[in-house]
């Protein structure tokens, strides 16, 4: 989308979605200047080389994060749906910004959330009839409204939306389901949830679910997540000169395919191929609690052990198509990929 050069301060570059968008962005918006913020110096060179300024620090660092904000056009937040401060600083930052005579357009934030703001209780591997088959759709305000404020992500949800009905700037959250595939960013390339039993798995020598495994979770190629972003942050770069006021709630996107899976599935799959493969010595899928103290704090089986079920139906409007693999082609090739960092 051609565009006059805006300037973009990136949180979370060195990551799994941040590092693919970052590298996607640089490609579909080649005239605009990039910086990041980077935590670790081994990282700095890395960064460097794909022609981003860098800005060393970490996440607690807030007044340098407020100050960089305020010195940029758009801020891509992709590094943290859950630290409170971080977000706040980069809102004061980018409504210092919009003061500014001489700051011509609102200034964008694309902030990065999950799906895990609706998921179930309890958390048990179980699907439950009447709260596990709700499927949450973005195009329904109201619904979006009343996601409990004790959801996980969803104190800065709101810390968002609330600068959103100040109306300084151009707030935009995407909230992505499981995320799948192989990366393109820099550093990292791996998600979290699939890759995470995997590595479980290596762990305890068996793969392991929570509970029976029928909880259902929505699900996106991390490429045609990628799809999306692009496609909102056409949307802000389009939007930032009207004067309309707009409901900060409208700029809620859910980052999900039309396609669901059973962790069970997953995990029954994943043990054949990790058994067939000599990796874990036993066959099939041992089922376990998270009140286990074993178990309990194992980031595999936590983030995969309630219910998630959305529907991107803002996405689609603008005109997103996924259409990259699906969950269950890629799973032989997540197997390799983490097997290779471990």
């Amino acid at each position: 989308m051609a565009s006059a050069p805006l300037s973009v301060f990136i949180l979370g570059a060195t990551g799994y979605i941040g590092g693919s968008i970052l590298v996607r962005f640089q490609q579909e918006y080649p005239n605009f200047t990039w910086s990041a913020l980077v935590r670790n110096p081994k990282d700095v060179s890395t960064i460097q080389a794909l022609g981003v300024n860098v800005v060393q620090g970490t996440q607690s660092d807030l007044d340098l994060i407020e100050r960089t904000a305020a010195e940029h056009d758009v801020v891509l937040n992709l590094a943290n749906s859950d630290d409170l401060p971080l977000t706040q600083a980069v809102l004061k930052g980018l409504e210092s910004r919009a003061r500014s005579v001489a700051v011509a357009g609102k200034p964008i934030l694309l902030h990065t959330s999950g799906s895990g703001v609706v998921t179930d209780t309890p958390w048990d591997g179980a699907y439950h009839p009447g709260t596990s088959d709700k499927i949450w759709d973005d195009n329904k305000v109201e619904e979006t409204k009343s996601i409990a404020p004790e959801q996980m992500h969803r104190n800065v949800d709101l810390a968002i939306f609330e600068a959103g009905e100040r109306d300084l700037i151009d707030a935009y959250i995407i909230a992505p389901t499981t995320v799948y595939g192989k990366g393109r960013g820099p550093v990292r390339h791996l998600s979290v949830q699939v890759n995470g039993l995997i590595r479980t798995a290596v762990k305890y020598g068996q793969v392991l679910q929570v509970g029976p495994g029928t909880n259902i979770w929505s699900n996106v190629h991390i490429d045609d997540l990628v799809d999306l972003y692009v496609l909102i942050f056409n949307l802000a770069i389009s939007s930032r000169q009207s004067r309309a006021k707009v409901d900060p709630y409208e700029r809620f996107f859910w980052g999900s395919s039309a396609r669901t899976h059973l962790w069970g599935e997953v995990t029954r799959v994943l043990a054949n191929i990790l058994y067939a493969k000599g990796i874990v010595k036993k066959e099939g899928v041992r089922s376990v609690s998270l009140e286990d103290e074993d178990f309990g704090e194992d980031f595999g089986l936590v983030t995969t052990s309630h219910n998630s079920q959305v529907v991107a139906n803002r996405g689609f409007a603008l005109g997103w198509k996924p259409h990259r693999p699906t969950l269950e082609e890629t799973l032989e090739g997540e197997v390799e990929w983490t097997l290779a960092q471990l």
